[in-house]
């Protein structure tokens, strides 16, 4: 794999299946720490995976005209980071309808474009691509159970700060890319 950022995109993936072993088993119960309705939690939850279905459409379309697929992922990882440290500066329903909306928006964009550039990187040798993918596999399976485990000890309060670390994890990788 001589010429392939192999650890790059392999840290990029781990990093965004973390984030995913964050939010979908735990998010909820973060939410219902903050006296959220079912009905509301649903919301604000699935509004990660409404945005999957328009956002990374305009966000491909985007790199397709500019042909800078590296700096549409980089501008992405910013912008969740930006849109999600609102979840430190306020609780109500509609404050993080909005910081999910946006979360959701940013977020959405990146795997799909990375995809392709892993593929693109790969070139002939498309084997490999297990290899790398797998990172995020192990991201995921560690935040889960890593997680887990924390939370018998600490308050879900702690959540959006791991969190946001996992998120800072993926702005570093992402600016590691090469295009």
């Amino acid at each position: 794999m001589h010429g392939l950022p192999y650890w790059r995109l392999s840290g990029f993936y781990f990093f965004y299946f973390a984030f995913v072993g964050a939010m979908s088993p735990f998010w909820g119960l973060y939410l219902q720490s903050l006296m959220y309705s079912a009905v509301q939690i649903g919301v604000l939850m699935s509004l990660l995976q409404v945005m999957r279905i328009f956002a990374p459409n305009i966000w491909g379309h985007i790199a397709d005209r500019t042909g800078k697929r590296t700096t549409i992922v980089q501008i992405a990882a910013v912008g969740s980071v930006l849109a999600f440290i609102g979840v430190f500066f306020g609780t109500s329903f509609w404050w993080l309808f909005a910081i999910m909306a946006a979360l959701g928006f940013f977020w959405s964009a990146s795997l799909p474009l990375v995809e392709a550039m892993t593929l693109s990187h790969l070139g002939e040798r498309i084997e490999g691509y297990g290899r790398i993918r797998l990172w995020g596999s192990i991201g995921f399976i560690v935040m889960v159970v890593g997680l887990g485990y924390a939370l018998d000890y600490l308050p879900i309060r702690w959540l959006p700060w791991t969190v946001l670390g996992v998120m800072l994890g993926i702005v570093a990788f992402a600016r590691m890319i090469p295009e």
